[in-house]
């Protein structure tokens, strides 16, 4: 196995600084804004219960004959197997600034401090933005040892395929779509999505709630627990420069757009590709209708360890669990170019 450690700066020219700069990345946004709830402690699969309650009322009688229907199912969670690991060798940095700061000895050799303290922090937020987009953007077709299905076929990136470990919130609202009695709700005729259509998208998208009997119930929940718009930053910079263009302009040339619509909570996430927003109720706890379902809350943590007794190299390790689900497909907007 290729060991992940790559020192390309051997000058070493004097002192180095006693820290390291990191690339700015995502954060896993879509949990951090509380866009979605966690349902942790799932060792196998959990079935999140669901009931419905129709067609009771009849007019009166002295002996009346039962009338109605009582619907119990349910919408399963079951959390798939992902890990991160690699391996180094902390001696590849006796060629480095950081050699001053490795210990005398050969023997049992580790990474310097300040280095495996910012090689750490940097896994982590990479860790991070990993789960914020494959929160939305995973497909278990992409897996290359699977269906090996390639994403610019669906509209993605080609870097999507990175994403195969589970189905994520995107590839779970299309495939529901085809539901025949409580399918998702997905804005017809999507295209890219620019500064001068993005509203009109946006009021299609509240429409569809205004005119499905079953999402009707959502119009009049506003604020943060309420209906929201959920969509990139990208695309919430062109909500903003919609709104700054106008011919009778609602912000000025310096101000960040309003974080609302028609009344209506936008947030922003890193994980939604370009050109997809949701609208639904979105939120941290279990009337949510985003389902995140994992493990444990304690795995988003990692393992440094020497690889074995009589080895100089090290690796980082962290084994997790994850699967997404809807609540309510009938009761959630998706406007996507991707397909299903």
């Amino acid at each position: 196995m290729a060991e992940a450690l790559q020192i390309q700066d051997t000058s070493w020219s004097g002192p180095a600084a006693s820290y390291m700069i990191t690339r700015a990345v995502v954060g896993a946004d879509t949990i951090e804004k509380g866009c979605i709830y966690v349902e942790d402690g799932i060792k196998k699969k959990k079935t999140i219960p669901r009931i419905e309650v129709s067609g009771f009322m009849q007019k009166r009688q002295a002996t009346p004959a039962s009338k109605g229907s009582v619907t119990v199912d349910g919408r399963v969670l079951e959390p798939q197997d992902l890990m991160l690991y690699y391996e180094f060798n902390p001696r590849d940095y006796e060629q480095h600034f950081y050699a001053e700061q490795l210990q005398p000895k050969l023997l049992g050799r580790e990474l310097p401090v300040t280095a495996e303290n910012f090689m750490m922090m940097q896994t982590m937020k990479r860790l991070n933005e990993f789960f914020e987009n494959a929160i939305h953007r995973s497909r278990i077709e992409f897996d290359p040892n699977g269906d090996n299905v390639d994403p610019t076929t669906k509209g993605e990136v080609a870097g999507a395929s990175d994403y195969f470990y589970f189905d994520g919130l995107i590839k779970k609202l299309l495939d529901a779509a085809s539901d025949p009695t409580y399918p998702t709700l997905v804005v017809s005729g999507a295209v890219a999505l620019t500064v001068s259509n993005i509203r009109d998208k946006m009021t299609a998208a509240l429409d569809l709630v205004a005119t499905t009997a079953n999402a009707k119930a959502l119009l009049g929940k506003y604020g943060k627990g309420g209906l929201k718009y959920i969509m990139s930053y990208v695309d919430f910079q062109k909500y903003g420069e919609a709104l700054r263009t106008d011919t009778y302009k609602n912000i000025r040339s310096d101000e960040k757009a309003y974080n609302q619509f028609r009344g209506y909570e936008i947030e922003t996430v890193a994980g939604l590709p370009e050109n997809t927003f949701y609208l639904a109720i979105a939120k941290p706890d279990i009337d949510s209708n985003a389902w995140l379902g994992i493990n444990s809350t304690e795995d988003n943590q990692l393992q440094l360890m020497r690889l074995q007794n009589n080895s100089e190299l090290f690796f980082v390790k962290g084994l997790f669990k994850m699967d997404t689900q809807v609540g309510f497909p009938d009761q959630f907007v998706i406007y996507t170019t991707l397909t299903a």
